[in-house]
């Protein structure tokens, strides 16, 4: 396959000799043949050949592999497992926020095929789906994949069953990673979790972004467990909370589209105990919507928080969006999308020398520059693990050619 990055110049070729020499007059008619003309038999100067500077260059690739082309691009090169430059291609269109081509590309590859080389593209959409909170997509893949490939297909959630009590009262750790919407799938954990009077610790330090229908519902969800006394404690959440202070004090007068934001604000002030921050939003709150404000409900039990520095409930299971379980031991993990070569939340994280082990399970999307300079940052700091990536975003890893300077360990189905 040929790539033509830049247009050839038009060189004509001289013509043939034949056709410049001239026709000879037909002998029937009585006249002499003509000699032909000296100068038009004479060889012709071959066109003078373009300088350097004055030519367009075009080149063929002959390899059957993905290259990585200086770190920041990559030339996709025909030849080899036609499933693989499908899915290179889809991790390409992904990184470029093009996820209606990326999804087009896959669901074409995957039609009807159980070929085990296609297993990957089933998963890199799978994982499309999960990332981009489409459960109907996810569920009605599920449902082709098992058909097609005869294989179980992945869940969407994970049962409350595999969580396991700890010594603290606490369940195991139910991270909300991505964006918090209402089809997140942390939230159907956390509603199980209500119904059945179960406890459990809500990780918030993976989110990636929060809308107001989404903050509403964890809100009620957070009310709920509160007022069933139930032991759920909170973790990362006062950041959170003072990422939402501070935007609506941004907002100024009180717009109807922020109500959920201010409902998950008085409910995570709840559960941290911040008594006079819940006192003076809640003034802010009148201010804003001309309404009474909600009141301070004393916690019945002391606010639970997860100390993150605690060896056990280090030790224990973070539960992802994809029901996998990630280890958190001697892990740093990252949250949201890493754009525009801002590497520095992940050089923050690394300590050269070290064995360091990243977690991209919160990571929703990364664009070319960024991966091209995480080679460079991961190749300085030494030894590095990155855990269970998303599928889309594993791919463009492999791509750019970050496995090799980093392990990539993936989630298992």
């Amino acid at each position: 396959m040929v790539f033509s990055f830049f247009k050839k110049p038009d060189v004509k070729m001289p013509a043939p000799v034949s056709a410049r020499v001239p026709k000879a007059k037909d002998a029937a008619d009585g006249d002499l043949l003509e000699p032909p003309d000296k100068d038009a038999l004479a060889p012709k100067p071959a066109p003078a050949k373009p300088s350097a500077a004055e030519t367009e260059w075009s080149f063929e690739l002959e390899d059957t592999n993905t290259r990585v082309n200086g770190g920041y691009g990559v030339e996709i090169l025909e030849g080899g497992n036609p499933y693989v430059e499908v899915g290179e291609h889809a991790a390409i269109a992904y990184a470029n926020g093009q996820n209606d081509v990326a999804r087009s590309t896959l669901e074409s590859a995957i039609q009807d095929t159980n070929d085990p080389e296609a297993l990957k593209l089933w998963h890199m959409l799978f994982d499309l789906f999960r990332v981009t909170g489409d459960q109907a997509a996810f569920d009605a893949l599920g449902a082709e994949f098992a058909r097609t490939c005869e294989l179980s297909p992945p869940s969407w959630v994970v049962k409350s069953s595999e969580v396991q009590a700890k010594k603290s009262g606490l369940s195991g750790l139910v991270a909300i990673q991505g964006v918090l919407a209402v089809n997140n799938p942390s939230l159907e954990i956390l509603r199980k979790a209500v119904a059945n009077k179960e406890a459990r610790r809500v990780d918030m330090g993976r989110l990636a972004g929060i809308d107001p229908d989404g903050a509403s519902e964890l809100a009620e969800i957070l009310a709920k467990a509160r007022r069933l006394d139930l032991a759920w404690g909170l973790s990362q959440a006062d950041a959170q909370a003072d990422r939402l202070a501070a935007r609506l004090s941004a907002e100024g007068k009180g717009q109807e589209s922020d109500l959920g934001f201010w409902k998950l604000l008085f409910e995570l002030y709840h559960f941290l105990g911040r008594e006079e921050d819940f006192e003076e939003k809640a003034v802010d709150y009148a201010i804003a919507f001309e309404l009474s404000p909600p009141s301070w409900e004393p916690p019945k039990r002391p606010p639970v928080v997860p100390d993150a520095s605690d060896k056990d409930k280090e030790a224990e299971p973070v539960i992802g969006a994809d029901g996998q379980k990630i280890e958190r031991r001697s892990m740093q993990r990252l949250e949201g999308a890493l754009l525009q070569g801002k590497m520095e939340s992940v050089q923050q994280l690394l300590k050269p020398g070290e064995e360091n082990r990243l977690d991209f399970s919160g990571v929703s999307r990364i664009d070319f520059v960024s991966a091209g300079m995480l080679v460079n940052v991961l190749k300085a700091a030494g030894k590095a693990t990155i855990v269970h990536p998303n599928r889309m975003v594993a791919e463009l890893l492999r791509v750019m050619g970050v496995d090799q300077v980093a392990k990539v360990e993936l989630s298992r189905y």
